[in-house]
């Protein structure tokens, strides 16, 4: 899906005491640099700097947001503490980018200065993973921030068309959505499930379930028939190409299997329904 065009989000002109609108002063910025550094002097700079900081020249007018699919301009806005009127050159950048990543969607910010009156923000943002239940269900992205269970306003079908993982450990009450989930468990099982989507995508949409098994392994549920497959955390691809080629003929094989086990080296292990094998 495409990202969203870069938007602009303008307030109106303030009105000057006698209902003057208060216009817009254009300033050279290029030959204000330059200006310092032809001067050649600290002492110089330091002025300009200071002056490029306690003017109204430079007065916050308009945001510029680009890399936003889930989110909207309106959240960023909100979200970055920004006011109309602020200089440009007093913000500091590196605390708007913070108070950005501290949503829970937003994974990385980067603000710029555009003068005279702009700051342009590049957002990256996170997507689900998976789902996860920690007592609820939940969303999860790939670096292990919890994101919540109700749909984004631009989320598709697709992005939540995901598997749940389950049987973990219980965790801590103090779940936070944007914070991280400290499990190492869950953070093996969602190593493995990025490398398998990566591998053969086509695949992973018949995927229903993940769970943990001893000896850092997964167990995975299909769609459909519930089949069973017993896999290692380890060699993600070749495994998944393994499966490829083994499903057609296990499904001729074994008319109704339970499970396919790839757990052992060198070894497929077919169990059928029926027999009750575990």
């Amino acid at each position: 899906m495409k990202q969203k065009k870069a938007k602009s989000y303008k307030q109106p002109l303030t009105v000057a005491p006698g209902g003057a609108e208060t216009k817009r002063v254009l300033v050279h910025w290029p030959m204000i640099v330059a200006l310092v550094l032809a001067m050649g002097s600290a002492l110089a700079a330091y002025q300009v700097v200071n002056f490029l900081g306690q003017g109204d020249l430079f007065g916050l007018r308009a945001l510029e947001v680009g890399g936003l699919r889930l989110l909207d301009g309106d959240d960023v806005l909100a979200a970055s503490g920004l006011e109309v009127g602020t200089n440009i050159f007093a913000v500091d950048l590196e605390q708007v980018e913070q108070r950005l990543e501290n949503v829970c969607w937003i994974e990385r910010a980067m603000v710029m200065r555009k003068p005279p009156d702009r700051l342009a923000v590049e957002i990256v943002e996170r997507q689900r993973l998976a789902w996860v239940e920690l007592g609820a269900t939940y969303g999860i992205a790939r670096d292990g921030v919890l994101l919540p269970k109700d749909q984004a306003p631009g989320e598709s079908f697709a992005d939540l068309n995901l598997p749940v993982i389950s049987g973990l450990a219980a965790v801590s009450d103090t779940l936070q959505f944007g914070a991280t989930v400290s499990d190492s468990t869950l953070v093996g099982l969602l190593g493995w499930w990025d490398e398998a989507t990566a591998a053969d995508a086509e695949f992973c949409l018949n995927v229903s379930r993940l769970e943990p098994l001893p000896g850092a392994c997964v167990r995975l549920q299909m769609v459909g028939d519930g089949l069973e497959i017993r896999l290692p955390l380890d060699s993600v691809e070749r495994n998944m190409r393994t499966l490829r080629r083994l499903m057609p003929r296990v499904y001729r094989d074994y008319p109704d299997p339970a499970y396919i086990d790839l757990r052992y080296t060198g070894q497929v292990v077919v169990g059928r329904k029926e027999a009750g094998v575990e």
